[in-house]
């Protein structure tokens, strides 16, 4: 988890556990053409993700992304909760969208 997920020390910890699951995870591979890594990045922290390893890896509240620059473009590979997948993918291709244009 990103270091900015708070840690209470105790059972609160193990409020969430249901989005560590990894049965409950999907996962989906998009492609962004005309976006680059660090673009990408800015993007997925604005969706509440924290950086794991610079341009390359974020991880969210029952979501992780991974960054790949492509000569197009870059390829994000989403693993999600099944119920944040949608939704994630929604805004994040909206946000590329705008920057895009």
């Amino acid at each position: 988890m990103p270091i900015s997920t708070s840690s209470f020390g105790d059972e609160r910890d193990n409020k969430y556990n249901e989005y560590e699951r990894a049965d409950l995870y999907d996962q989906e591979t998009i492609h962004v053409p005309g976006l680059d890594a660090a673009t990408a990045e800015s993007l997925l922290k604005k969706l509440g993700g924290g950086v794991v390893d610079k341009h390359r890896q974020l991880e969210g509240m029952g979501w992780k992304a991974i960054i790949t620059p492509t000569a197009e473009g870059v390829t994000i590979e989403f693993d999600a909760h099944d119920e944040l997948l949608e939704d994630l993918l929604r805004r994040f291709e909206e946000m590329a969208d705008k920057v895009a244009r």
